[in-house]
């Protein structure tokens, strides 16, 4: 069996694409793996992406996307039949969540520059999302900081870029910000994502073309998780 090629990898502007044509090339008894998805598999505190497959005759709910081992199911309501099946996500949710995953990065960015702190955890949802800070100890001055800087940032609509670059050359150029020994060793080229002078890190989620499109983030909590680890939660406003 071929892997998926996965269509919303290569670029920003590839994230944007809402439907495909692919055929089945494996069925199991609740999931189907295609020769090319646009649903992106939950991974990395991204949650996965849902939609619609359609066929002559029919269609299919896809209500939960994993990659196990390197492959992609696609797990659906009802099995189609062999053959071609034409994709369809639902946009909201999948934007939601770039603008969620962008903003994650920009806050991430620059807590580690100002702070030093690293993200060591996050769980991005559609409506708040939250990042976990190592070593850290946030007063409501540091917060309200943050809050603005990065704000500052998605007023100023930052480019996001998506390329894919040598490890050796990432390893070269990134910092502890990267957690890059969370990435197999077996992985020699990695997706980069980049916000102009605010943050570059391997990353396979989806995300926005400029951070304008983020519109602005409010703080809504911060607590302590212990050994030096503040969480912060936030929401984004339009």
């Amino acid at each position: 069996m071929t892997g998926t090629e996965i269509l919303y990898f290569p670029s920003a502007d590839a994230c944007y694409l809402r439907e495909l044509d692919a055929s089945i090339i494996e069925s199991g008894n609740d999931h189907i793996i295609l020769d090319k998805t646009l649903f992106y598999a939950e991974a990395g505190g991204q949650p996965t992406d849902t939609g619609l497959l359609r066929w002559d005759g029919g269609e299919a709910r896809v209500w939960k996307v994993t990659k196990e081992k390197g492959v992609i199911k696609h797990y659906v309501d009802k099995l189609p039949p062999s053959g071609q099946v034409h994709g369809v996500i639902d946009w909201d949710r999948r934007y939601a969540h770039m603008r969620m995953h962008t903003s994650q990065h920009v806050i991430s960015g620059l807590v580690f520059k100002v702070y030093g702190a690293r993200t060591v955890g996050n769980q991005i949802h559609s409506d708040h999302s939250r990042v976990d800070f190592q070593p850290a100890t946030f007063t409501p001055e540091d917060l309200k900081r943050i809050e603005d800087e990065c704000n500052k940032v998605f007023t100023a609509a930052k480019p996001v870029t998506i390329f894919e670059e040598d490890r050796v050359a990432v390893e070269n150029r990134v910092d502890d910000r990267a957690l890059m020994d969370l990435i197999p060793k077996s992985i020699r080229r990695l997706r980069i994502v980049k916000i102009q002078d605010v943050d570059y890190c391997p990353c396979g989620g989806t995300h926005l073309r400029n951070t304008s499109e983020v519109g602005r983030m409010h703080i809504t909590e911060s607590r302590s998780k212990g050994k030096e680890t503040d969480r912060i939660v936030y929401e984004l406003l339009q």
